[in-house]
């Protein structure tokens, strides 16, 4: 706890969110925590899910394979490091236009579907995603229905 406050405080003292000064890397950082919280959501990731985050990150970000595995395992720690999302949504939201965050969203329900069941907490947590980018509520409720209708 107190490791995680000492680098909170570092960090607002130094004026910046993270440790790192890439804000591109940043931003496909916090796109990956918001895709492992919710894969992580109902406490079990499955095949399919991982396959569908790993398919979403590489074709979003056009990265090969060895990125995506250091993508996602520099947002693990990430994610262990921080309490809530907000910090993640904020870096999406004020640097990705509309149409890149309603792909977000697009790509999240796709891995809310990917093994064929949407559990409550994962409902739960894209409700909170698309509010925390300022998506409105028919925006995530498209996104949602476009998913659903491709699996």
């Amino acid at each position: 706890m107190l490791t995680k406050l000492q680098n909170l405080l570092d960090n607002l003292l130094a004026g910046h969110d993270y440790e790192s000064e890439d804000s591109e890397y940043d931003l496909k950082i916090a796109t990956c925590v918001l895709f492992l919280e919710l894969a992580y959501a109902d406490f079990n990731l499955t095949d399919e899910e991982e396959k569908q985050l790993r398919e979403s990150l590489r074709s979003f970000f056009k990265i090969d394979d060895h990125e995506v595995d250091e993508l996602i395992e520099t947002a693990k720690k990430k994610r262990q490091q921080r309490t809530d999302i907000w910090l993640f949504t904020n870096n999406i939201k004020s640097k990705f236009d509309r149409e890149e965050k309603i792909k977000i969203i697009e790509m999240l329900w796709n891995l809310v579907y990917a093994d064929g069941y949407m559990d409550k907490y994962e409902e739960a947590l894209m409700r909170k995603i698309s509010n925390l980018l300022g998506l409105s509520h028919g925006e995530m409720i498209q996104a949602k229905l476009k998913a659903a209708n491709n699996g």
